[in-house]
């Protein structure tokens, strides 16, 4: 009986040193995770447009979709001839989204299906800014239905989003300087850095189609914007 109680004395204390042990490792971990600080930074660069993308659409209406497509590669094929004569690249001329919907009409018996809607979109991008109004004019002489997007556009928006994400970097040094320098700390290794998310700030498309009017006013500029996470050490 003795000798059982012993063990089982025995036991308790292992146990309780083993908890120790466990807790004093926990406690040792914690103490030696470096101090750290996790700022957010965020730049932007100014561009100039240099050209412009405008989306054309083409429809055609009736009961034959084999007739409705025959009208409509007629206007696009008129279409594609006079944006290359205006020197528009082939690369830069889309014409791959189709769509395909039925036609109704409400009359006295009710809503009635007539036929079919055949939509085809045409996306083009031209260098020289100065010549929208004669690439829409024509366009819409040759079939065009409406227009259903157009914006300004910079060619160097790589060059100006490396310039933006340089100016988001500095951003982030910068806070977690200040920081530091309030906590009277230093600022030690970059521990983990993350890119968020960048795009561009383009005014609207009537306000784009706007600025580029007769006078020949500049169309302004447009912001390329880049963000990032950074994680510092604190000395």
């Amino acid at each position: 009986m003795t000798k059982y109680k012993c063990g089982r004395f025995l036991s308790a204390i292992c146990s309780v040193a083993i908890t120790a042990l466990v807790f004093s490792a926990s406690a040792l971990a914690q103490q030696s995770k470096p101090a750290q600080i996790q700022v957010q930074g965020s730049g932007s660069a100014s561009v100039t447009p240099d050209a412009f993308t405008v989306t054309f659409v083409l429809e055609q209406k009736g009961e034959t979709v084999s007739k409705l497509n025959t009208q409509l590669q007629h206007h696009l094929n008129q279409l594609t001839d006079f944006l290359l004569e205006q020197d528009v690249p082939a690369k830069q001329i889309q014409s791959m989204q189709v769509r395909l919907a039925p036609w109704y009409e409400n009359a006295r018996e009710g809503r009635k299906q007539q036929g079919f809607i055949l939509t085809r979109e045409i996306s083009v991008t031209h260098n020289h800014i100065e010549h929208y109004d004669r690439i829409i004019d024509g366009a819409l002489k040759r079939g065009v239905t409406r227009i259903s997007q157009f914006d300004l556009i910079s060619q160097d928006q790589q060059n100006a989003f490396k310039q933006a994400l340089i100016n988001a970097i500095r951003d982030a040094k910068s806070k977690a300087a200040l920081i530091a320098g309030e906590l009277d700390v230093n600022v030690g290794d970059v521990i983990d850095v993350t890119q968020q998310y960048g795009g561009r700030i383009m005014t609207s498309s009537k306000a784009s189609m706007a600025m580029a009017d007769e006078s020949g006013s500049m169309p302004g500029q447009q912001q390329i914007e880049a963000n990032v996470s950074v994680t510092f050490a604190l000395n």
